[in-house]
């Protein structure tokens, strides 16, 4: 079985934004098993964090896909998800500063080659696919879009303009095949678009650095990277339209004249069928001064500083950072310091008890222990680490829940057990 992967470190990448034409820093960082792909704002302070998945995307401007949520947006984001899909990135933190990503050359190979000059790293965690049980299609007029059945990742596109001779492409997509064939083609517009394109308010950044133009006679404004450049192109788009569910399809994908509008279409059709992961599974995080407006517990006895994602009576993921000054390394070997395993323990209750409250809304609660089963501690954990939390529901009442939870350090297993949690009046 795949495995997930990350980035082995943060890549950090500026430019011009094709549409807008600001210029755009974005931060593409490692993040943990089952994170997904998340951007955020950070030039907007309080901005949503905004998750790749159906939800959230948006038809914000024209001949780019967008993603909001509220008064959140990105522009422009389906050559950078194209470039973490087609090389086989599954989770990403990406901070933006600026409303678009950058265009760069207008293709997604600077992308993929910063992230590929960093490595990838195998995570534990299965890696994730939209499995397609029998045919999907969606259509426009003379536009189609179908998804047959397959055990890979195939795509046969046809791009049929008036004004250009058809272009037809067949890849298998994996890594090699996507860096070498597909990452390299770039954004294209005919001149007699421009000023159509203009008026539009789009295209602001865009020049013969980052778009081909293609004249009126056939000629182009720089020379083809590839005889078919323009139905790379298209698939280099469709593949980021698809990540933008987070996952991609196992399927033989049949691409007829379709456009950022259908793919977004087919995305939402998976989501329908329920054959991808919506954003009310993965939800943002939630910082620690809401975690202990529902939590009664008070230093130093708060054992999470973020919850990153949750699923209601089923599944939550807390973060815990240590640093020395937590005043149980002053006591716990301080010429060695470990935090005790009992606390990790704890920090795993506090997350259970979490999702069991925050979900009936009892704010006057409190979770006690009811029993610790299997408890087993691998791995020391020390300042400056940063603890995972995990923690998954294998039976519950309406005041008592029973978990498998583990803590990790990056991907290795720090503890791990089996939890009851009962709950109580707090009589405070």
């Amino acid at each position: 079985m795949a495995k997930q992967r990350t980035l082995a470190k943060e890549v950090i990448i500026s430019g011009k934004g094709l549409m807008l034409g600001q210029t755009v820093t974005v931060a593409i960082k490692p993040s943990p098993e089952n994170y997904g792909i998340v951007f955020q704002r950070i030039d907007l302070e309080g901005s949503s964090a905004l998750r790749a998945c159906p939800e959230n995307y948006q038809a914000d401007l024209p001949r780019c896909t967008s993603i909001g949520q509220g008064d959140t947006k990105i522009n422009s984001v389906e050559h950078l998800l194209s470039a973490l899909g087609g090389t086989g990135v599954d989770n990403a933190q990406i901070d933006v500063e600026g409303p678009e990503l950058p265009s760069l050359d207008g293709s997604s190979l600077p992308y993929a080659k910063r992230i590929m000059d960093v490595g990838i790293v195998e995570q534990n965690a299965d890696r994730q696919f939209i499995n397609i049980q029998s045919p999907i299609a969606v259509e426009d007029g003379d536009r189609r879009l179908v998804l047959l059945p397959a055990d890979h990742f195939q795509i046969t596109c046809v791009y049929d303009h008036p004004q250009l001779p058809t272009q037809m492409a067949t890849f298998l997509i994996t890594p090699e095949t996507y860096i070498s064939e597909i990452a390299p083609s770039r954004s294209f517009c005919l001149a007699s678009e421009v000023d159509t394109l203009r008026k539009l308010g789009i295209g602001q950044g865009a020049s013969y650095e980052n778009v081909v133009v293609v004249e009126d006679d056939g000629s182009v404004s720089s020379e083809l990277r590839f005889a078919d450049e323009f139905v790379r192109h298209k698939i280099l788009d469709l593949i980021g339209d698809f990540y933008l569910a987070g996952q991609l399809p196992k399927a033989n994908v049949i691409a007829i004249k379709s456009g950022h509008e259908l793919h977004a279409k087919l995305v939402m059709s998976l989501a329908e069928a329920g054959l991808v992961n919506s954003c009310s599974v993965f939800r943002s995080p939630v910082e620690a001064k809401d975690i202990y407006q529902i939590l009664p517990h008070r230093f130093p006895m708060c054992m999470i500083d973020r919850v990153i994602e949750y699923e209601d009576g089923k599944r939550a993921v807390g973060i815990k950072n240590l640093s020395f000054n937590e005043q149980f390394f002053q006591g716990h070997f301080p010429q060695e310091p470990v935090m005790p395993g009992v606390l990790q323990v704890e920090g795993l209750a506090q997350l259970a008890a979490w999702l069991m409250l925050q979900e009936i809304g009892q704010g006057n609660q409190i979770g006690y222990f009811a029993s610790i089963n299997e408890a087993k501690f691998r791995k020391p954990v020390v300042p400056g680490d940063q603890l995972r939390l995990e923690v998954e529901v294998i039976r519950k009442r309406r005041s008592f829940v029973r978990v498998v939870g583990k803590t990790l350090v990056g991907s290795e297993v720090a503890s791990e057990g089996d939890i009851s949690i009962m709950l109580g009046s707090n009589q405070a």
